[in-house]
């Protein structure tokens, strides 16, 4: 399967449908001042082009590494599945 300008894909895995996201919105906040400098604060990570809103439940593994290799985000560590649509353990809808 091509995922190739495909913004998500539905699968079904373990019995369950899962929208996976191959494009999501990154945010990263920061704070400033005068005094301390700046804080760098973890990124937020938003299903498609949303910009903010609520996290995909599932991402493919090449977009799981775009987060983690450029935005420093886990998206594991988040919460987030990383599902590969092309993997025998899933069926794609």
């Amino acid at each position: 399967m091509e995922l190739t300008g495909r913004d998500r894909i539905t699968v079904e895995k373990d019995g369950e449908e899962v929208e996976v996201f191959n494009h999501a919105s990154v945010s990263t906040h920061h704070y400033a001042n005068s005094i301390n400098g700046y804080d760098t604060f973890e990124p937020t990570v938003s299903k498609g082009d949303l910009g903010s809103g609520p996290k995909p439940e599932a991402v493919t593994p090449r977009l799981a590494n775009v987060l983690r290799d450029e935005f420093h985000a886990d998206v594991e560590d988040m919460g987030i599945d990383v599902i590969d649509p092309e993997s025998e353990e899933v069926d794609v809808l």
